[in-house]
């Protein structure tokens, strides 16, 4: 049975319109399927956890919307052997549908892959774990979050999050350039943001310290942001994730290397360290925002990241 998990308000009202014209194409075809429409943030997580507790043993969920919509189902997926996960882009970002090739401006075209798919593609996905403070200081709160796309930390974190809700991406998407929202967003928010010392101890590794670290990017594609190849040579089917940090760089140099980072063209910089990895623990002088396909996570100062080797199956 197909359930398709529908954001009706994503895109600007455009999934609305989107929808009605995906629904004309079900019937055509004669498709039987379930629609769940999330009414709040948070609900289609709890609509993926309760049809992933189905007595069924091949469910397929079709995502008709953006990044969020898709990181709220995969964290409510309680088990992924029974899931085979389609997509109908409707967001802005659209980064999971990019890093699998798949449609982003043609309905017709990711449902057609959907209902013709073998259903035998399998992905990697993230795992982030972190510690918060709970409401007294001697509580401390564990919290996990899986992701498709990309996690960060520092300045992509700050920009990841904030991008949904900045002014800047309003006015872009008005006069119709908000591609360069995260941008403009970046580069505002480089001068004003603090650095950080943090440690790194990748896989069985000897840690090692960094100071003035920027940003960090955790990726299970090669882009984010809408496209930002934060780490050119990731791919989501070989076992690892891919990391990118940018640190002990003076910030008006890292504003110059940011043209070479829209290219991915990062690695000619020192500062710039990119490589793969299967667990990573980082910990921060200082605690800074951390997401999971920007979505906020937390504030924290230790976090560690771990892959997930063909966890999901997709419809592709």
């Amino acid at each position: 049975m197909y359930h398709f998990i529908v954001n009706i308000h994503g895109g600007s009202g455009k999934a609305f319109l989107q929808w009605n014209k995906i629904r004309e194409l079900l019937k055509e075809k004669n498709i039987e399927y379930i629609t769940h429409v999330p009414l709040r943030v948070g609900h289609a997580e709890q609509i993926a956890r309760d049809v992933s507790k189905l007595d069924e043993s091949d469910i397929k969920i079709v995502v008709v919307g953006g990044d969020g919509t898709i990181n709220e189902v995969l964290n409510g997926i309680e088990d992924f052997s029974k899931i085979k996960l389609g997509l109908i882009p409707t967001g802005s970002g659209n980064d999971f549908s990019r890093g699998l090739n798949l449609p982003r401006h043609n309905y017709k075209k990711a449902l057609n892959l959907i209902l013709n798919s073998t259903g035998d593609k399998k992905i990697d996905l993230g795992k982030a774990e972190i510690e918060e403070s709970g409401l007294s200081d001697e509580r401390i709160v564990h919290k996990s979050r899986i992701f498709g796309i990309s996690s960060g930390f520092g300045l992509d974190a700050i920009v990841g999050t904030e991008i949904n809700t900045s002014k800047i991406k309003k006015v872009l998407n008005y006069i119709k350039m908000g591609k360069l929202s995260y941008a403009f967003l970046t580069v505002y928010t480089l001068f004003k943001m603090r650095t950080q010392t943090v440690t790194l101890k990748f896989d069985d590794e000897e840690p090692k310290s960094f100071s003035k670290m920027i940003f960090m990017a955790i990726m299970n594609f090669k882009a984010e942001g809408g496209g930002v190849p934060m780490a050119p040579f990731a791919s989501g089917f070989d076992g690892e994730l891919s990391f990118c940090m940018a640190a002990g760089i003076p910030k008006l140099l890292t504003f110059f290397a940011f043209p070479f980072l829209l290219m991915g063209k990062q690695k000619i910089f020192k500062s710039f360290t990119l490589r793969n990895f299967k667990s990573l623990e980082v910990t921060s002088n200082s605690s800074t925002i951390c997401h999971t396909d920007g979505e906020l996570m937390g504030n924290v100062a230790k976090i560690k990241y771990t892959t997930l080797p063909a966890k999901l199956t997709v419809l592709v």
